[in-house]
């Protein structure tokens, strides 16, 4: 199993545009986007990384959506998602799309996200998966230093568990990318029905919606503890 932490330098890709098959990939985390987006509610969405910032959370209710990234198109500011210039617990709804296969700090990115949001706030993240044909192209050294095979690849088991350790509770894990064709041909298509229905673990792409969740711990009086005076003076008195 690979470190999450990696000091080595990272091609971050600034627009699905530059990734194969980016533009099939995107348009089926759209799919589940539009889908889930309904949930979420509150004030304030924030689209961390520049593949992020080119999707759309338009059926959300939360109006006020901000791209932000080091670099990319339609950023609305800059910002490192190592270190996110956003006050805490101010944010309802964080996008990740797949900024954890290409980030140094996997840990250091959820942190942050889990930090700017709000209790029961939605966190939404997409990534590739290693037990896959993208992660087999991963491991092929004539395809590890190009795109999408460059990226880190991090199993949606190993995601999940990062996310429960910092208090999210996953509602949602959808599957994508049996055949890396897409759905444009014939053979695509049945596979990627196949793939749903029988071959779940060795998808490409998993998409993942959490919600944070923060408990109050409220005080409890033991019940065995009784008051020192139980009774009042004058209440009783003892017989002759």
């Amino acid at each position: 199993m690979q470190l999450a932490r990696t000091e080595q330098q990272l091609e971050i890709p600034t627009s699905w545009a530059e990734i194969p098959l980016g533009d099939w990939v995107a348009a089926e985390i759209q799919e589940r986007l539009d889908s889930w987006c309904p949930q979420l509610f509150g004030y304030h969405l924030l689209k961390i990384g520049s593949l992020s910032a080119e999707l759309s959370c338009g059926h959300s209710s939360i109006r006020h959506q901000i791209g932000m990234a080091g670099q990319g198109r339609l950023l609305d500011c800059l910002g490192d998602p190592l270190a996110l210039p956003v006050k805490e617990g101010s944010v309802d709804a964080c996008l990740l799309a797949h900024v954890l296969d290409f980030s140094k700090d996997p840990h250091q990115v959820l942190r942050e996200a889990e930090r700017v949001l709000t209790d029961d706030g939605w966190l939404i993240l997409s990534g590739y998966n290693p037990l896959s044909l993208a992660g087999l192209g991963h491991l092929l050294p004539g395809f590890s230093h190009r795109l999408p095979w460059s990226a880190r690849m991090f199993s949606p088991a190993r995601v999940t568990d990062w996310l429960q350790l910092l208090g999210f509770e996953v509602m949602y894990d959808d599957r994508f990318g049996y055949a890396m064709m897409g759905e444009r041909s014939r053979i695509g298509w049945w596979r990627e029905s196949l793939g749903r229905d029988y071959l779940r673990p060795f998808a490409s792409v998993y998409v993942i919606a959490a919600r944070k969740r923060r408990y109050p711990l409220v005080p409890v009086r033991r019940p065995w503890q009784l008051a020192k005076q139980v009774t009042a003076p004058g209440m009783a008195r003892q017989g002759g």
